[in-house]
C-alpha cells in the first residue's frame, strides 16, 4: 500500500500545482490549520481517508476515475497476495 501512497501523493501534488495552490491554501480548504497534512500525504507517507480523497477530488479536479482505478488496482494486488499466502500456510508450504 506504500507504493500506492506514494503514486496518489503525487497526483495530488500535481493537480495542486496545477491549481496554483500551495499547500497551505490546500490546508486551509480541507480545514487543517497547518499544511504538514498535506506535504505528507504528496509524499506518501500518510494514509488518506476516503471522505478527504473525495473533496480532493473536488476540489484540485481530479479525474474520480484515475484515483478509483489506483486505489483498486493496489487492492486487488494486495488481497491476491494475502489469498496466496493463507493458501501455502493450509497447504503447509
Amino acid at each position: 500500500m506504500k507504493k500506492t501512497y506514494k503514486h496518489l501523493g503525487q497526483v495530488i501534488k500535481e493537480f495542486r500545482v496545477k491549481a496554483d495552490l500551495t499547500q497551505k491554501e490546500l490546508a486551509t480548504k480541507l480545514g487543517y490549520s497547518i499544511p504538514q497534512f498535506i506535504s505528507l500525504m504528496e509524499n506518501g507517507h500518510s494514509k488518506i481517508p476516503l471522505n478527504i480523497l473525495g473533496e480532493l477530488i473536488s476540489f484540485l479536479k481530479i479525474p474520480e476515475k484515475m484515483v478509483v482505478d489506483l486505489l483498486l488496482e493496489t487492492y486487488k494486488k494486495e488481497a491476491r497476495e494475502q489469498i496466496s499466502s493463507g493458501r501455502k500456510k493450509a497447504s503447509g508450504m
